[in-house]
């Protein structure tokens, strides 16, 4: 991202104008008095933040089993999505096309959309947090187009990885960790009624910062393409 004269570079930016068919994408930050909340140096630190977020959860992947381990695991590709988002284009050298990067988290979330409807004509019960995730995966896709940014939805879902960085601060969503869809109830030999429990995903380490970092970050993100258009 380049600082000067309000025009500025940034890995995986949406604009009107765009410069090649990578990852790296050129906006003008000078026209229609759009503003600027993210110059290069923050950009930088932004990167170094999701490095140590993607360290933590890939902690999180290794140390966990089952649902709990591919439910951090996306984590893991959100924080990598992130890297590569706010790195400015200076410093990326790989040149990641921004349709990998869609199609990556399009399937990711798919995947997890695809799981979570299996469950439910199981009728088993299915944590509330993977609702979340799925959500968060296809913002990634919105937020990895090269056009089509829609002010409203923009800031709709701003608002919303603002409100989930609070949550997760304040660790009011662990206790989202309890909240289950679909209940199954089953009758045993006996005649006695159990009713099946969804897999808990949040794992005993401490997600207050790692995930409302990330989720701010997204949010900031998310508000500074809009501004820049």
């Amino acid at each position: 991202m380049t600082g000067s004269h309000g025009s500025m570079s940034m890995t995986g930016g949406h604009a009107p104008s765009m410069s090649g068919s990578h990852g790296s994408m050129v906006m003008s930050g000078a026209s229609h008095g759009s503003v600027n909340i993210l110059p290069d140096w923050l950009a930088i630190v932004w990167a170094l933040v999701f490095v140590a977020v993607l360290v933590t959860h890939a902690r999180h992947v290794l140390e966990s089993r089952g649902q709990r381990q591919f439910w951090h695991s996306g984590h893991v590709l959100m924080a990598v999505g992130m890297i590569f988002m706010f790195a400015p284009a200076s410093i990326d050298h790989f040149d990641i096309p921004s349709g990998f990067w869609q199609l990556a988290f399009a399937n990711a979330a798919a995947i997890v959309a695809a799981w979570i409807l299996a469950k439910a004509l199981t009728r088993q019960a299915v944590n509330v947090l993977w609702i979340v995730i799925a959500i968060d995966l296809a913002a990634m896709v919105y937020m990895w187009s090269p056009s089509g940014f829609q002010s409203p939805v923009t800031w709709l879902l701003v608002a919303y990885f603002a409100a989930q960085a609070f949550l997760w601060a304040s660790n009011l969503m662990r206790r989202a960790d309890g909240i289950e869809l679909g209940r199954r109830f089953s009758v045993g030999s006996g005649g006695a009624i159990a009713a099946t429990a969804a897999h808990p995903l949040v794992c005993d380490r401490d997600l207050r910062i790692s995930l409302g970092v990330m989720t701010f970050g997204m949010a900031y993100m998310l508000a500074a393409m809009q501004l820049m258009l």
